[in-house]
């Protein structure tokens, strides 16, 4: 038994340590509260004075630096996200999204025939060296595309022959789809705008029959851009704050009546709205990005998911560019734009450009891709050290939650050189505050446990 004396003494420290974590509690939700209204509001009063202000390359702590394949990969496409062995040469492949099937088939691509089939993909390998572009087949599951890879396996024995204690080694030299160890975001995750999104239902009616739901998504992507160029003003002025602060919706009303002027990101939000009510999602990026709502000198265009080359599509209404694709008909993407303008190579580039004089399509390749590329600063604006912002859904968009959009989707962003990592600070201040509330909680149940002894 504790005496009288021990519990009050126990009761003593179990009230300073409950009110220590209490303290510490109520510090990291205050330093949580800060990077989130830094992240959405008060970066508004702040401002950028020069190119050597070190905000200019900085976004704010709602933002990571992410890698090409996480930017571009998405979880509606398989990935191969590992491999292990389970027996004597026996590899077991894991993908994601995880394929529900019932069995697997592996195929030799060279033949079609059946290398093994089981509950799991594996590939039984020989005590010969082997070369083979497998198939794996899913039972009773559809895929975007089917899922090759080309490996190589060397065994040990051979090594062993040149004198090398080397184990089994294999490898992959060509894969059909993506390889991702992190969880991707899906295209919906990506567009942030649902289809009961209230605008979104309204914006599918002022397209009308003007959009053949039924065409191939690309098609569809030149009747939508078709639309926003036809329906906006595009006298390229600063806009007032009424504009500047709209939802993409009443950013078209406004441009669409004459009532407002707009800049890149104003147009680049209404395709955004009319893509995605026509079935097609489309994600927003920002080029040298924002601090909270301060808009930093760049450009803003939108990326159409295109389904049946599972590949982003670069769009523009700015620069007139409603996409670019290469020689073999794939369309190209903001980064893949980037490479070409970086190396100055567009041999078997073609770009589908807009004339807003004749309200036609005009087909530009190679050099007057290029020539068209660079009339529209895009040779400036992509070229070298860019940063590239790639956000999920519009902050005035009425579905829109940016407490949602702050604990579960941070803007991620591409730069070919080591950007601050001011995330941390906001994942700091938030498990801080989880670990802290959760710890005040125990030792305040067990302070009211000895109360009561």
């Amino acid at each position: 038994m504790i005496s009288k004396e021990g519990r009050m003494i126990s009761q003593k420290y179990l009230k300073r340590t409950f009110v220590a974590f209490l303290a510490l509690t109520f510090l990291f939700f205050a330093g949580l509260l800060y990077v989130f209204l830094h992240s959405y509001y008060l970066c508004s009063y702040k401002t950028v004075k020069s190119f050597r202000d070190p905000r200019w390359r900085i976004f704010d702590f709602n933002s990571r630096q992410a890698s090409e394949g996480e930017i571009y990969n998405v979880a509606d496409v398989p990935a191969l996200k590992d491999t292990r062995l389970i027996g004597n040469r026996k590899l077991r492949f894991e993908f994601s999204l995880p394929i529900k099937a019932k069995s697997w088939e592996i195929l030799s691509a060279s033949d079609r025939s059946v290398i093994s089939q089981g509950r799991y993909p594996e590939i039984q390998f020989p005590d010969d060296p082997l070369d083979e572009t497998f198939i794996f087949v899913p039972e009773g599951v559809t895929l975007p595309a089917e899922i090759s890879i080309f490996m190589h396996f060397w065994p040990k024995e051979n090594f062993k022959k040149e004198g090398l204690s080397w184990p089994d080694n294999y490898w992959i030299e060509k894969i059909s789809i993506p390889v991702s160890i992190k969880p991707l975001y899906s295209v919906d995750e990506w567009a942030g705008l649902p289809d009961t999104d209230p605008d979104i239902i309204e914006a599918r009616r002022i397209l009308g029959n003007t959009i053949d739901m039924n065409a191939p998504t690309l098609t569809k992507v030149e009747q939508v851009y078709r639309f926003v160029m036809e329906n906006m003003n595009f006298a390229h002025e600063t806009p007032s704050d009424e504009v500047q602060d709209a939802s993409p919706l009443v950013t078209y009303r406004l441009l669409n009546s004459g009532k407002g002027k707009g800049w890149c990101e104003n147009h680049a939000i209404v395709y955004y709205l009319f893509a995605n009510a026509a079935g097609i999602k489309t994600r927003l990026i920002d080029l040298a990005g924002k601090l909270g709502p301060l808009k930093l000198t760049g450009h803003y265009f939108c990326e159409s998911w295109i389904p049946e080359q599972s590949t982003w599509c670069y769009v523009d209404p700015e620069s007139y560019t409603a996409y670019t694709y290469n020689s073999q008909g794939h369309p190209l993407n903001t980064l893949d734009l980037k490479k070409l303008i970086d190396l100055d190579v567009f041999e078997g580039i073609t770009a589908l450009t807009y004339d807003l004089d004749s309200s036609t399509y005009i087909t530009k390749s190679n050099a007057e891709a290029r020539d068209h590329l660079k009339e529209n600063w895009l040779h400036i604006l992509l070229d070298g050290d860019v940063v590239l912002g790639y956000k999920f859904g519009y902050s005035n968009n009425k579905s829109f939650s940016k407490i949602k959009n702050f604990l579960g989707y941070t803007t991620l962003l591409y730069a070919p050189f080591a950007l601050p990592k001011l995330h941390r600070v906001k994942y700091t201040f938030l498990y801080g505050f989880i670990i802290s509330m959760v710890l005040s909680a125990l030792v305040g149940l067990v302070l009211v446990f000895v109360k009561r002894q």
